[in-house]
């Protein structure tokens, strides 16, 4: 009699647990699949520029001031501002007009007045390039911004000074290249002359997908998950060229539902 209660128990309780395990896939089978995608800033945007002197000077003889006596440089000196550059056989000086380097020296220029004697550049920089009309909004002014060397030797702090207000004119044999804009960056530290950089802008907007958007009345909202239901989240959005802009109703590293189209709050989903 022991044995048949026994056999009998062991058959109610293997009965019970296949009945759960019939219902747990059961309901495994039930809840869809969704995709999750984690709300993060947009990529920061890259532009390439090169480190050039604000300030050029192109000296030319004159020769109403006389003959040339001297030229007090040679090229590749660095010369503080007001340095005498040239004196003429009367005393007539010329000066630097800027703290410079003298980058080109031509002596042969002393008898002829239509050659540049010498030029000098700056030693104050800049980084100068150009940002198409598409990326130009996407540049704020005076916001930091990170500068690497074109040989990833370094990477410095700056910032973007400027912008022009008029674009460039294309090339005639290039009718359908895009619209440019020279800007100029400033690096927190100096960068040599010459060199090649890359700009990297923060950009601090949140893009959605227009998948993971639901608009009903007026009203947006997406869903996130909680212990594997969706749950409702209203959203503040504007519609762009492909994604929906987020203002409010969401923090980066945030998760929502991928495609929301036939989600329901509170309905119970699996997370892939």
């Amino acid at each position: 009699m022991k044995k048949i209660i026994i056999s009998i128990g062991v058959l109610v309780v293997a009965g019970a647990g296949f009945f759960l395990y019939q219902n747990t896939q059961a309901k495994a089978k039930e809840d869809p699949a969704v995709e999750m995608y984690q709300v993060s800033k947009q990529t920061p945007l890259h532009l390439k520029g090169q480190v050039q002197s604000t300030r050029k000077q192109t000296v030319l003889v004159d020769t109403e001031k006389g003959p040339v006596q001297t030229i007090h440089v040679n090229e590749g000196d660095h010369v503080a501002k007001d340095t005498i550059l040239v004196t003429y056989r009367w005393g007539e000086v010329i000066r630097a007009a800027n703290d410079s380097v003298v980058t080109a020296l031509n002596e042969d220029a002393k008898n002829d007045p239509q050659q540049a004697l010498m030029v000098l550049k700056s030693e104050e920089s800049a980084i100068k390039g150009t940002v198409t009309e598409y990326d130009r909004s996407k540049v704020a002014l005076n916001e930091p911004i990170e500068i690497k060397y074109a040989n990833n030797e370094k990477t410095v702090n700056g910032k973007v000074t400027s912008i022009a207000e008029m674009n460039n004119e294309p090339e005639k044999e290039e009718k359908t290249s895009l619209v440019t804009y020279n800007f100029t960056a400033v690096p927190d530290e100096a960068i040599p002359v010459g060199y090649s950089v890359e700009l990297l802008i923060p950009r601090n907007e949140i893009h959605l997908p227009l998948k993971s958007v639901v608009e009903k009345d007026g009203e947006y909202f997406v869903y996130t998950v909680a212990k594997n239901k969706a749950q409702k989240q209203t959203v503040t959005v504007e519609k762009g060229s492909g994604y929906y802009l987020l203002h409010d109703g969401l923090n980066e590293h945030d998760k929502i539902i991928k495609d929301a189209k036939s989600v329901k709050d509170g309905m119970d989903v699996t997370v892939e």
